[in-house]
């Protein structure tokens, strides 16, 4: 039991480091290079627009869809009742 705990310990204790090390040196890379944040953030408002705009789309394209499939059977309906009418 206690070496479980040793062992998440060690583990978690060196996920952090790592993580602390890779987000510092990210961090450098962008001040040396002057890649500014706001860039990034543009990039996922974009994004956000993107999905926006593709939901919009997915409601169109499913009212259509709706549309036909009443007109379909409206269709089908009015086929029955002229059928009937000629007979």
């Amino acid at each position: 039991m206690v070496l479980g705990m040793i062992l998440y310990e060690g583990v978690d204790i060196t996920y952090n480091i790592v993580r602390i090390g890779y987000d510092s040196i990210i961090g450098v890379y962008n001040w040396w290079y002057e890649i500014e944040e706001h860039k990034e953030e543009e990039k996922h408002k974009e994004t956000l627009e993107m999905i926006q705009q593709l939901k919009i789309l997915n409601n169109r394209v499913k009212e259509l869809e709706d549309a036909i499939v009443e007109n379909k059977i409206d269709n089908k309906i009015d086929n029955k009742i002229n059928n009937k009418k000629v007979d």
